[in-house]
C-alpha cells in the first residue's frame, strides 16, 4: 500500500468528528498537523475528500466513498492490534499440544492444569498420537509443540529434555520363578510378553536394545496404552516392558515385581519438541518455561 495508514486513521477520526479541530483534540495533536496531513492524502489520492465551509467540513461524494471502506478497515486493523496485545499478555488465543495417551496421563496433566490455573483465557488443545506421528502433526503446523519419547533425530527439530526414564520388565506372582536372580534377554524372550505396538517409539528403543543382545521379541500381545501394560501384567497375561516411573504404584505395592535383567536398559528421556528456527507463541513460550523449570528444580534435587 502506497499511503501511509495513519493518514487513513486521521482521515476517519477528521470524518467523523466534522472538524479539523475536534479531530486535533481527540488525537491530541496540532490542528496545523491535521490539515497537512489531509493534504497529503488528497494529493496521494489525487482528490478531493473534503469541503470546508465556515461551519467546518464535509465530506465530497469521493470522501464519502473511501470512509466507508476506511473505516471498516481501521477498525479491523485496531481490533487486530488488541487481540495481539490479549495474545501477548496471554489473555487470549490458544495452545496446541501433541502428545501420546501415556505421556498425557502420567507427565503433562499437572502441567496443563498449572498453565489453566494461570492463564484461563488460552483455549488448550491437546492431540494424542504416537510420538512419529505427532512428530509429522507438527511439522505441518497441526501442533506448535509437542511432548514425546526421545530419541528424536532430526535437524529441523529443537529438543528439550525433561524427564529420564528407566524401563523395566515387570510381572506378576504368575512369574516368580523369574524373581530374586539376574535374568537375560535371551530367557526373556521364551516367555510370554505384553509390548506397546510397534508404532510407538518405546517399543522401537525396546527393540534395539534387544537386537544389540542379540534377540529378537515376538510378544504375545501387543497394545496401544502403557495403562494397558500394567493391568494385563497385574492380571498374569505376560510379562510387560513399561516405563518404571510410570508404574510406580503397581511395584511399590507389590502387586507387580521389577525383573532384574543381567544387562539393564539404558535410560532415556522424554522431551519437549518445537520446530528450529520457528519462533514460539507466547502461550508456547510460557508453557515450555513452566515445564522446564521443573524439570531444572528435578534436576537440581
Amino acid at each position: 500500500m502506497a499511503t501511509d495508514l495513519d493518514l487513513y486513521s486521521i482521515f476517519c477520526t477528521v470524518a467523523r468528528c466534522g472538524s479539523l479541530s475536534h479531530a486535533a483534540r481527540e488525537l491530541y495533536v496540532s490542528q496545523p498537523a491535521i490539515s497537512q496531513s489531509m493534504h497529503r492524502l488528497e494529493y496521494a489520492l489525487g482528490c478531493t475528500l473534503f469541503t470546508r465551509t465556515s461551519r467546518g467540513i464535509s465530506l465530497t461524494s469521493e470522501g464519502r466513498m473511501l470512509y466507508s471502506y476506511a473505516e471498516k478497515a481501521v477498525s479491523l486493523i485496531a481490533a487486530a492490534e488488541d487481540r495481539l496485545n490479549r495474545m501477548r499478555t496471554l489473555q487470549s488465543g490458544g495452545l496446541m499440544i501433541g502428545a501420546s495417551d501415556t505421556l498425557c496421563q502420567f507427565f503433562l496433566l499437572p502441567y496443563l492444569e498449572k498453565f489453566h490455573s494461570e492463564y484461563p483465557d488460552i483455549q488448550l488443545q491437546v492431540t494424542n498420537r504416537t510420538t512419529p506421528d505427532t512428530v509429522e502433526l507438527l511439522k505441518v503446523g497441526k501442533v506448535d509443540i509437542a511432548l514425546v519419547n526421545l530419541p528424536v533425530n532430526d535437524s529441523s527439530l529443537q529438543v528439550r529434555e525433561v524427564l529420564n526414564v528407566h524401563d523395566v520388565f515387570v510381572a506378576s506372582s504368575r512369574f516368580s520363578h523369574l524373581k530374586g536372580h539376574p535374568v537375560t534377554m535371551e530367557a526373556l524372550s521364551h516367555e510370554p510378553l505384553v509390548l506397546l505396538e510397534k508404532a510407538s517409539n518405546s517399543r522401537k528403543y525396546l527393540d534395539d536394545f534387544a537386537s544389540v543382545c542379540g534377540v529378537t521379541l515376538h510378544p504375545e500381545i501387543e497394545l496401544g496404552a502403557h495403562s494397558l501394560l500394567v493391568e494385563f501384567a497385574r492380571i498374569g497375561l505376560g510379562i510387560a516392558c513399561v516405563t518404571q516411573e510410570f508404574a510406580a504404584g503397581a511395584i511399590n505395592s507389590g502387586e507387580l515385581f521389577e525383573i532384574e535383567l543381567t544387562t539393564p536398559m539404558p535410560s532415556r528421556s522424554i522431551g519437549l519438541i518445537s520446530l528450529e528456527g520457528v519462533p514460539l507463541s507466547v502461550a508456547a513460550d510460557r508453557f515450555i518455561s513452566i515445564v522446564m523449570e521443573n524439570a531444572s528444580a528435578q534436576h537440581e534435587g
